[in-house]
């Protein structure tokens, strides 16, 4: 039977047809699983230590990481919580882990011991060091202090900084009541009572407390005289040359994603959500909401996002030297470069 000029018996089924179809699609599936696997293969592993458990600061890590900018820039990225400084520097300096996040201080004592570690971009610039207090302390200035009950941790950077807070703003120490406590008794300390303030950041450790009793604004060490660099990202020297690519592209998909969470907190917060799903969202949301606060200085205003600068570099290695045992033979380049960050 003829439709036209089509002859319908002269057509193959469906049926017929089967096999052939379904053998393209058995070769499409197949070549898009070795365009995925071969895309994979290309992917460069990488793996970034954290500091800390997630915090607002940390959520540009997770924003790159979710919209997938590690990946568009050929990088296969694990990011891990970390047990402070310390620890990360250390397992990095053994090259467990290829990107750090660490205290700047922190890393600058570690290349005076010899670990060939260097500061690549700048996350937390402005330090949040302050002086944490309840509503009612009547702190709201530094010589308020005096006359006061202090809750100090002996090895914190923030707490060995405050001689140079105390000389800055013409604080008489001896008028100060001083209690030394371990880093895990010192919110205690104050909520109960037992201490008039501690040294802490103003938005991570001054919001840990406002979560159970109200407090006074925290009086910032940078707004009264003292220049100190916060957290920032690291690597070994030996990643500089021998993956001088993997570092740059790192850097420009963090880049992007800091500038997109200080535009977008929400969403940033979400992000890390997404990772650590155990996150405090409201820390998070307030940490996000102060990262545009303090991942610039005065000095690096002009400056494209994570650059550090020169003079803040100067004053944190020369505060150091004077509060924090810096040996005074390494100079401010020795820990930090800007080379590797992407042009604006």
């Amino acid at each position: 039977m003829a439709f036209g000029n089509t002859s319908w018996t002269s057509q193959p089924t469906f049926a017929a047809r089967l096999p052939a179809i379904a053998l393209r699609a058995g070769l499409s599936c197949a070549v898009l699983a070795m365009s995925a696997l071969s895309a994979s293969a290309q992917l460069e592993k990488a793996t970034l230590r954290l500091d800390f458990l997630p915090g607002g600061y940390h959520a540009p890590f997770f924003l790159a990481l979710d919209r997938g900018y590690y990946k568009q820039q050929g990088i296969d990225l694990q990011i891990l919580d970390g047990r402070g400084s310390t620890s990360t520097l250390q397992v990095l300096g053994a090259e467990t882990d290829t990107f750090g996040v660490a205290n700047l201080s922190a890393m600058a004592s570690a290349v005076s011991k010899g670990i060939p570690l260097v500061a690549v971009g700048g996350v937390v610039q402005r330090s949040p060091d302050s002086l944490i207090s309840l509503a009612g302390s009547n702190i709201t200035r530094p010589k308020d202090v005096e006359g006061k009950r202090g809750a100090f941790v002996p090895t914190g950077a923030g707490d060995r900084l405050f001689p140079a807070f105390a000389k800055a703003n013409k604080i008489d120490v001896s008028k100060i009541h001083r209690l030394n406590v371990s880093a895990e008794a010192r919110y205690s300390v104050v909520l109960q009572g037992n201490a008039d303030f501690m040294v802490g950041w103003s938005f991570t450790d001054a919001l840990k407390i406002a979560k159970q009793k109200p407090i006074s604004p925290p009086v910032l060490f940078s707004d009264h005289g003292v220049t100190m660099l916060g957290v920032g990202i690291v690597v070994t020297r030996d990643s500089l040359t021998s993956r001088p690519k993997l570092v740059r592209a790192f850097l420009a998909a963090t880049a992007k994603a800091a500038q997109e969470a200080i535009n977008d907190s929400p969403a940033a917060v979400a992000a890390v959500a997404k990772f650590r799903p155990d996150s405090d969202a409201e820390l998070l949301l307030e940490g996000v909401r102060n990262l545009a606060k303090f991942i610039r200085t005065p000095n690096n205003a002009s400056m494209p996002l994570l650059a550090m600068s020169r003079p803040d570099w100067e004053e944190t290695t020369s505060n150091m030297v004077n509060y924090l045992d810096l040996p005074p033979t390494l100079k401010s380049d020795a820990f930090y470069t800007n080379d590797f960050l992407p042009n604006p």
